[in-house]
């Protein structure tokens, strides 16, 4: 005689995985244990306050007045007190944060959210399942969570870079080549990793 299936959420009196069971048992990431949001989010707060520590290094070593703008030729054309510069570059790592974390949030309220073109629409079609979404969820979470931290540090660098060349003789257009270089690199990251979560399976 068959055995009869156990009730949901009851262990198997015969010991044996049954098809019922098994497509009842909730799924779960075979590589990591389930994460909300703010746990995913950890990276780019810990880098938030490494940028900040960045900004407030620099400033101890800033004269009174610093650059505030630069031409395309790296020529200075705009100054600011120093405190003024900490306040702005703050102000904005903070304000980054949150918007690009924002983003992360909001992708993540939906599947229907996510998109990706070409030969990739299989793969998002395949992550919108709802069995596996809450698996590919805190994967996403995760990666942008790194693209965040990483683009905050490289912000605050190169802000800071560009107040302090003048100290150090360095060109205005150094800065630029710091935050666009970083950027570009991150962005290009970002892309791999992305279509490696799209391609990879449960």
């Amino acid at each position: 005689m068959n055995p009869q299936p156990a009730p949901v959420g009851q262990p198997n009196p015969s010991g044996r995985d049954t098809a019922q069971t098994r497509t009842r048992r909730p799924m779960t990431d075979p590589l990591n244990p389930p994460r909300g949001f703010w746990e995913c989010s950890r990276p780019a707060l810990v880098m938030l306050v490494i940028g900040l520590a960045i900004n407030v290094a620099a400033w101890t070593q800033m004269p009174e007045v610093v650059p505030q703008h630069a031409g395309v030729t790296g020529q200075v054309d705009s100054w600011t007190s120093r405190n003024g510069f900490l306040a702005f570059t703050v102000i904005s790592i903070v304000l980054f944060t949150a918007a690009l974390l924002g983003a992360s949030a909001a992708v993540g309220l939906s599947s229907e959210g996510l998109h990706a073109p070409g030969k990739r629409a299989e793969r998002v079609t395949y992550w919108q399942h709802p069995d596996r979404w809450p698996i590919f969820r805190p994967r996403l979470w995760s990666l942008m969570a790194w693209f965040t931290g990483w683009f905050i540090v490289a912000m605050a660098v190169g802000a800071n870079v560009f107040a302090l060349s003048p100290r150090f003789n360095l060109p205005g257009w150094l800065a630029l080549v710091v935050i666009f270089g970083a950027m570009g690199l991150e962005l290009a990251w970002f892309v791999v990793r992305m279509f490696r979560l799209l391609d990879a399976d449960v």
